[in-house]
């Protein structure tokens, strides 16, 4: 943590709360545990969401004297969700959005994926800012991703797809997010995984080609 985190929150008068000093949490194959100076919680079940957005949540929920029962904070951990953060739409093919965009968020989401069972391949759209560490996130990716269709994203921030496609090993071209998700979806076979991620606009965009499409079968 930055020295002036601390320096601001003392001259807030605010509480400062930190991890590893102040409150813990360890991780197991199948559920995870808490502990602050209020005792300790185990066996809570796995979030779907970050693992580190929920037990900083969780230590915020109890510095904060909300008395909230064990059996709520359980309940809340287990179905709480985020959009766009490893959301699943679909099955067969298994679609799944993921608005990571950069090499911390993107090795979580590499991580996340090799947890899945093994059943096809891993097809991902890419869309990402010119500005961000597109190198970086894409080679935390690449060892879970088998195709990757590379889209451009519109305005001054948005990187092409040739710049994407500059940090690959291989990957197809397209004009744009639409183009490429369409493309994947063709490509995939139902035992399958298409992956969307790079941006919140590349997800944005795919979600309202899912939208428009539900219209039209309407």
């Amino acid at each position: 943590m930055p020295r002036t985190i601390a320096d601001v929150a003392q001259e807030k008068g605010a509480l400062l709360m930190q991890r590893d000093v102040d409150w813990r949490y360890t991780v197991g194959e199948h559920s995870w545990s808490f502990s602050d100076a209020q005792g300790e919680l185990r066996e809570l079940p796995l979030p779907n969401v970050p693992q580190p957005n929920a037990a900083t949540a969780l230590a915020a929920l109890r510095a904060s004297g909300l008395k909230v029962s064990e059996e709520a904070i359980r309940e809340g951990i287990a179905s709480a969700i985020l959009p766009g953060r490893f959301q699943t739409i679909q099955l067969q093919p298994r679609v799944i959005l993921d608005v990571a965009h950069n090499p911390h968020a993107a090795g979580y989401l590499a991580g996340r994926l090799k947890s899945l069972p093994k059943t096809g391949r891993v097809l991902a759209v890419i869309g990402m800012l010119h500005d961000k560490d597109i190198a970086g996130t894409l080679a935390c990716l690449e060892s879970v991703v088998d195709s990757w269709y590379c889209a451009p994203l519109e305005g001054p921030r948005g990187a092409t797809a040739e710049q994407l496609r500059e940090h690959l090993r291989a990957g197809a071209v397209y004009g744009s997010v639409a183009q490429a998700w369409h493309a994947a979806m063709a490509d995939a076979a139902p035992e399958d995984t298409v992956l969307v991620c790079g941006s919140f606009h590349t997800v944005a965009h795919v979600m309202e080609e899912l939208d428009a499409g539900r219209a039209g079968g309407k």
